[in-house]
């Protein structure tokens, strides 16, 4: 059965993390204007012809401002919490804590954002749509990605533009 696929982009959102496990600088709490890129997946459109109506995505949007936005993503296992709870305490600094097992980095920012998302939009459509994938930059270079690959987009390489061609 063929399927039908629209994305959807939000960003950039200014967000700090901090990958305590690296032995490099990445250990450091720094940060990046991440864009979110979703593809969403239906096995039939709406009654406008529509995968989703992206109007209709403000909580989305709401969402991942209120989880990122001027934030710093710390692992929940990270030894430095309670320091940063402090300064987050006194103002310092805006955290959000990950629950296990998602993390801080974009690998993990994008499941954590398919899951979520994932049962946002299943509820809104009554299962009629998913998220097919979910992929994040943490700048013009660096991405990472989570879900599954329509298999029909491997013919199609993307263009300078990340625009498949």
């Amino acid at each position: 059965m063929q399927k039908y696929f629209s994305t959807k982009r939000f960003g950039p959102i200014s967000t700090g993390h901090r990958q305590w496990r690296d032995d490099g600088h990445c250990a450091w709490a720094h940060g990046y204007g991440r864009i979110v890129e979703i593809i969403f997946g239906g096995s039939e459109l709406d009654d406008r012809g529509w995968v989703v109506d992206f109007g209709d995505l403000r909580d989305v949007k709401a969402w991942l401002e209120s989880e990122w936005d001027h934030r710093i993503l710390l692992a929940a296992d990270d030894p430095l919490l309670d320091t940063f709870q402090m300064l987050h305490d006194m103002g310092g600094c805006n955290i959000n804590v990950l629950p296990a097992p998602y993390g801080p980095g974009i690998e993990l920012s994008c499941q954590y954002v398919f899951d979520k998302v994932n049962d946002i939009l299943k509820e809104k459509t009554g299962d009629r749509c998913w998220v097919q994938q979910v992929r994040i930059w943490e700048h013009e270079n660096n991405s990472a990605i989570y879900g599954s690959f329509p298999t029909q987009w491997y013919k199609y390489p993307l263009n300078k533009y990340g625009i498949r061609s």
